[in-house]
């Protein structure tokens, strides 16, 4: 007969498996097609496969339906491609499902507005049929690779420590409760295949330390290694880690059976051969057609180009720790749906209260070790789990230091081992804390209930509201009545507004009550301008109606809603200034205005409101607090006039301290800019005296004159400040990460 833990043990299993399914179903059918990172690219991607239309050659410049993930190893993909093919899912309706937000605006959590990436409708609905079906039939494949991803994990730790049963069970547990987990793997993305991909192969890899190496295991573990190859790079990491579990199971092996050293080295050669041997087989296409193609092994540098580029400092990788962490337990959408701060706070105390038990439960370990002389396996096991999380975690670092990448899902490679660090820190603080053992395991298990309780509550609370049009009443007397009509086909009836009175940085509240007077014609959207007394543009948002989640033409005669809009005023905005705010249709084909009753042709908006922008309290005019490096800050600035003809001058006068003694000198530069690069007057010099001469905690006040060109178009444009090293061109980088401050706006007439 079994033993009775074992009995326990794979009923735990049994029961962890199948609350990850039930947790895993619940995100893929609540969270909308489309609405994972990247989601719209993998599926385009697997789409080209499975209509048969081959890998692409990926160019920099050429705007594609599947942009970078193109250059991603192709196995997910073709997996959905051959089972499409399989069982002849349809995808001839794909267009109709899949309609772009124009005004998405992914990755920023602080818009209250156009979170979708894409806009839906009843063709989502279930039943599902067409494309959406097959969609569908995806995120249920990506599940079951979680689902493989689980098993793997607990069966690996159980091999690891046979006589740590909760170990397995604790670890398993932390990778199926966790929401970010179950949001990717319940989505189509290829992260699904790799995470599963490098479980497995921890999972053989702890098979082959326990048991030794046999061919069947060898060719195994390069079949694993190949797969996670294919699946995406970051499966390479664990190739290492292969490499060093062969030597030390050759070496315990040798030992044991008291072998020469060639016998050693020839089993050595001879398990290596055959394990990357089946590896290079499988994936070493990859690799040669990248070279053949791009001439880089691993077509990083024509992804790079594609995905956009940049060269982040160890400062700027700091400051995107926050987003780092709290994505890896829960940031949904397109990286733009939060969880609740006071959440993350949890988990970032819970998370270093383990770190902080592990490194006391491996420091007693080391102590003990020190004192009998002797070294168990578990040292060995302990070093190569965290060696193969510290080479996935280096490999991270520096991806997200060529390109903005700061996800904490990209560590879930090594979900496994990291749940397990965890589980294990946890437990010696648990234990410690817990009066009795009863009590300890008791708190052992909070934070995975915690975990289960957000995984449940997730996609009801957070996600499915962010792509829900508000429900919010329209009152039957509305505030501030105005009665523009624009066209003949919406209303505005009027507008709430707060505060009245604010400073740079603060935010303004508008809501409009709007109504359809009769089916719209187009796929109008809708804009909201916040602009000071000289008509400058100080903040916009633009919009699908109801919150960007709907189309126009889908907007039934009659229909009243209540459009809610947050403006954030710019730390740099010119105070005192008198704001108000225009409101308008428009269509993106076209760009053409709807007219509005009452106005002239070439006032295509309605204005109203009137706000008072204080300036903040300081000894410098327009006080801001910017800092360039970690020396240099700007405190002040001034700009006349901001209404200029083309051939007239802007004086800037810019207010420096020093926070301390600079080694450099460095150039200001000052450009009136068009967004992206082109420049329509400038004026770069050094300041006087140069910096490396500053003082630090003195103010330096330097001006410039910033000529526009005779030849500039009348619009809006950007003022840009920075500082740049003359000899080597390298600038100086604000917190953010950038390495340019727009200051404000002036308006060439």
């Amino acid at each position: 007969m079994r033993c009775l833990s074992c009995r326990f043990f794979d009923s735990g299993r049994t029961w962890l498996l199948f609350f990850y399914l039930i947790l895993a179903l619940l995100h893929s059918v609540i969270n909308p097609l489309f609405e994972c990172p990247d989601e719209t690219y993998h599926v385009n991607m697997a789409v080209r496969l499975a209509q048969g239309e081959g890998l692409p050659v990926q160019r920099p410049g050429e705007e594609t339906p599947w942009r970078q993930e193109g250059s991603q190893p192709p196995l997910y993909y073709a997996l959905l491609a051959g089972f499409t093919h399989l069982f002849r899912l349809p995808l001839d309706d794909l267009d109709a499902v899949y309609l772009p937000n124009p005004h998405a605006s992914s990755g920023d959590a602080a818009r209250i507005a156009n979170r979708n990436q894409v806009l839906h409708g009843p063709a989502e609905a279930f039943p599902w049929h067409g494309a959406v079906l097959t969609l569908h039939l995806w995120r249920l494949a990506s599940v079951a690779l979680g689902l493989l991803t689980v098993l793997a994990t607990v069966n690996g730790v159980r091999l690891l420590f046979p006589d740590r049963p909760g170990w397995a069970l604790g670890s398993g547990l932390l990778v199926a409760v966790n929401p970010m987990f179950l949001f990717v793997t319940a989505s189509v993305n290829n992260d699904a295949l790799v995470n599963t991909a490098t479980a497995v192969g921890l999972w053989v890899l702890a098979v082959i330390w326990r048991r030794g190496v046999s061919w069947p295991r060898a060719f195994l573990l390069g079949v694993m290694l190949g797969v996670a190859a294919l699946a995406k790079l970051s499966g390479l990491t664990l190739w290492p880690l292969a490499a060093l579990t062969l030597v030390g199971v050759y070496h315990k092996d040798a030992k044991t059976r008291s072998l020469k050293r060639f016998s050693f080295v020839s089993s050595c050669l001879r398990g290596f051969l055959l394990t990357f041997g089946v590896a290079l087989a499988l994936c070493g296409w990859w690799f040669w057609r990248n070279w053949t193609l791009y001439h880089d092994p691993f077509g990083l540098n024509v992804m790079l180009d594609i995905v956009g580029r940049r060269r982040a400092t160890p400062a700027d990788l700091l400051r995107e720790f926050q987003g780092f962490r709290w994505s890896f337990w829960g940031v949904f959408g397109w990286m733009n749906v939060l969880m609740p701060v006071w959440v993350y706070r949890v988990l970032d105390a819970w998370t270093a209260l383990a770190a902080l038990g592990l490194l006391w439960g491996v420091g007693r370990g080391l102590a003990r070790a020190l004192r009998t002389r002797t070294w168990g396996e578990e040292w060995a096991i302990g070093l190569g789990l965290l060696g193969y999380v510290v080479v996935l975690f280096a490999a991270f670092l520096r991806w997200t230091a060529q390109t903005p990448a700061s996800q904490g899902r990209l560590m879930f490679p090594a979900i496994g081992p990291i749940s397990l660090g965890l589980w294990v820190g946890w437990e010696q603080i648990a234990l410690a804390i817990g009066r009795s053992r009863r009590i300890g395991r008791a708190l052992q298990a909070l934070p995975a209930l915690f975990l289960g309780a957000l995984a449940l509550r997730a996609p009801v609370l957070w996600i499915a509201p962010a792509y829900r049009p508000p429900d919010l009443p329209v009152p039957a007397a509305v505030p501030n009545p105005l009665g523009a009509t624009f066209g003949d086909e919406f209303r505005l009836l009027g507008y709430s507004l707060r505060p009245s009175s604010l400073e740079p940085g603060e935010t303004v509240d508008l809501t409009l009550y709007l109504e359809a007077l009769r089916p719209p014609t187009r796929d109008w959207s809708l804009f909201v301008h916040l602009v000071d007394d000289l008509e400058i543009i100080l903040a916009q948002d633009d919009r699908y109606p109801r919150q960007g989640l709907v189309r126009a033409t889908q907007l039934q005669p009659g229909a009243r809603w209540a459009e809610v809009f947050r403006l954030r005023v710019p730390e740099t905005a010119v105070a005192s200034a008198r704001l108000s705010l225009r409101v308008g249709f428009y269509d993106l084909r076209t760009w053409e205005r709807m007219p509005v009753s009452g106005q002239p042709d070439d006032r295509r908006y309605v204005s109203f409101g009137d706000l008072a922008l204080r300036p903040r309290p300081g000894p410098y005019p327009n006080p801001v607090s910017y800092r360039f490096g970690d020396r240099i800050e700007l405190v002040g600035y001034e700009m006349v006039p901001r209404r200029v003809r083309p051939g007239e001058t802007v004086v800037l006068t810019l207010y420096w301290r020093a926070l301390g003694p600079t080694e450099h000198d460095y150039t200001v530069f000052t450009h009136i800019l068009e967004p992206p690069q082109t420049i329509w007057g400038q004026e770069d010099r050094p300041p006087t005296p140069p910096t490396s001469q500053w003082r630090a905690g003195e103010v330096y006040r330097e001006t410039y004159t910033l000529r526009v060109k005779p030849e500039t178009p009348p619009g809006f444009y950007e003022v840009e400040i920075g500082l740049y090293r003359p000899d080597t061109g390298e600038r100086l980088r604000l917190e953010d990460g950038r390495d340019f401050l727009l200051l404000s706006r002036i308006r060439v007439q």
